[in-house]
């Protein structure tokens, strides 16, 4: 049986070979890589079982929450203002000049000594303060999560304003450009049972025009705060295509940081065909990991005339400091978890990296029997997914609702990440790219979902990762894990990448001013 994930990248390395999407262009939006996100999207729930009632029923709901939400759209600094009244001072109100501007995702966010911070942008914005440079952090959301640890400037009323003006004026999109093929491909799609409600010709052109609005309401920010550099997380989703479309607009080196395992197989990161001019709405480097992440980025972007689009081996920004032992966060946290771990004896440190994701209940029901029945001296760790919210998936809810004193949830939850895994010995998840950092600490990871195969060919062809489905096995497993030894990974520079970006962006600008002339 093929995954959904699997089956995506088959199919979409298909399409790019077989139709012409690549010449999908409205106005200076192209189309192609939006309509490739939503196909996502749409395969990922018809893996997870929604039925034909559901989905009329979520794009009902959509349809009302248009209707009754304008208000609230228009009214969103007077809302930012309320919801941040406890942290007034690290709000800005207007863009300022700064070298480098950064828009971070809520699903990157820690809690650390009571403040929220980025752990991706936070590194490098403190590396580039550090050597004398300003910075300005905007955040995706509606601002769920505070205090914040620096001063930021909250881009949802940019998302927000730009989509009533879009609907307001986006006549325009119906008309202009062109999609060659566009129902070949859906018919296409139809017969291989793909759905394609987020496809159809006037869903994308309300996207484009979605997209396009909101990169003129950046432009006017790039305009304000003249960076030389512009980083974002999560590119593909929220309002990272726009902002990709207004640095290529004005000449801006835009820079996406990676977030999460790639190894070639992540959905937004391989691309089979790209046109010469690569793809105004992707960021112009692609800051990876490893080298094998770099590599993957090279195989597709290396084609290109000119260099559009190109990777940067910076390494993981958030790692450097919890390998180091000295460091002074790194030892607070090792002090938390010890005052934890004092608490009762384990031969066995887990943790269980949950995921929000719909279809999986029976593995999590598997699991939490396994928890319940397991020895005293195996402490399992179960950590919600930062991003996640209340979940209704029954799997999922058993897992937070065990009592047991070796079971650690809201401790294990309230923790970053790397934190935890200097101190595990093995981590679980069912495909989550948890596993690969977990690596990078030495531990092991066992993912309960054979899906997992198709993500990470790399970490398990090597042997530092295995698949175990059956839970009868991994309790034989898990009983024969050893204790973890120490690990410490060699990180690229920070600043050493950080001065290569340099001498990109005086580059890139020159380009843009020429592909321009």
């Amino acid at each position: 049986m093929i995954d959904y994930h699997s089956r995506f990248l088959a199919l979409v390395n298909e399409i790019e070979t077989t139709f012409p999407v690549a010449e999908w262009l409205l106005g200076d939006v192209p189309v192609w890589p939006l309509a490739r996100a939503d196909l996502y999207i749409e395969m990922y729930w018809q893996n997870a079982g929604r039925t034909e009632e559901e989905w009329r029923a979520a794009r009902q709901k959509r349809v009302f929450s248009r209707v009754v939400q304008g208000a609230a759209y228009a009214a969103t600094p007077l809302i930012n203002i309320w919801r941040s009244r406890a942290d007034l001072r690290h709000m800005v109100l207007r863009p300022r000049r700064a070298h480098a501007l950064f828009l971070g995702h809520a699903g990157s966010l820690d809690q650390i000594d009571g403040a929220w911070r980025d752990r991706f942008c936070d590194p490098l914005i403190s590396a580039l303060e550090g050597n004398g440079r300003t910075t300005l952090l905007m955040q995706q959301g509606d601002l769920r999560r505070l205090p914040c640890s620096r001063p930021t400037f909250a881009a949802n009323t940019i998302d927000r304003w730009a989509r009533l003006r879009a609907a307001a004026t986006g006549n325009a999109f119906r008309t202009i450009g062109r999609l060659p093929q566009h129902d070949r491909l859906l018919k296409w799609l139809d017969e291989r049972r793909v759905p394609t409600d987020r496809l159809s010709e006037t869903v994308l052109r309300k996207r484009a025009a979605v997209v396009s609005s909101t990169a003129d309401s950046f432009e006017r920010v790039l305009q304000s705060v003249r960076p030389a550099l512009c980083f974002m997380v999560t590119y593909y989703a929220g309002m990272g295509h726009a902002l990709a479309l207004a640095c290529r607009r004005r000449g801006v080196l835009s820079v996406d940081l990676q977030h999460g395992a790639q190894e070639g197989r992540h959905e937004a990161y391989t691309w089979r065909s790209v046109p010469p001019g690569g793809y105004a709405v992707l960021p112009a480097v692609f800051w990876n990991w490893t080298q094998a992440d770099a590599d993957a980025i090279d195989a597709w972007s290396k084609n290109l005339e000119l260099p559009w689009h190109r990777s940067l081996l910076g390494g993981h920004p958030q790692l450097a400091a919890w390998f180091d032992e000295d460091n002074a966060q790194t030892r607070s946290f090792d002090a938390k978890i010890a005052e934890i771990r004092r608490h009762g004896f384990a031969e066995l440190e887990i943790l269980v990296a949950l995921q929000s994701l719909e279809g999986y209940s029976a593995i999590w029901n598997e699991l939490a029997a396994l928890i319940e029945a397991s020895p005293a001296h195996w402490r399992w760790w179960v950590r919600r997914h930062p991003a996640s919210r209340v979940t209704r998936d029954p799997g999922v809810n058993r897992l937070l609702a065990i009592r047991k004193p070796n079971v650690l949830i809201d401790e294990a939850s309230s923790l970053p990440l790397p934190a935890l895994l200097r101190h595990m010995d093995v981590a679980l998840s069912l495909k989550s790219g948890a596993g690969v950092e977990a690596s990078m600490f030495g531990v092991r990871p066992i993912f309960l979902s054979r899906e997992a195969g198709g993500l990470f060919p790399l970490l398990l062809k090597a042997g530092k990762a295995e698949i175990i489905d059956d839970m009868a096995v991994l309790e034989r497993r898990l009983a024969m894990t050893p204790r973890k030894e120490k690990t410490r990974l060699q990180q690229p520079s920070l600043q050493e990448s950080l001065k290569r970006l340099e001498a990109m962006a005086a580059n890139y600008a020159a380009l843009c001013s020429r592909a321009h002339s």
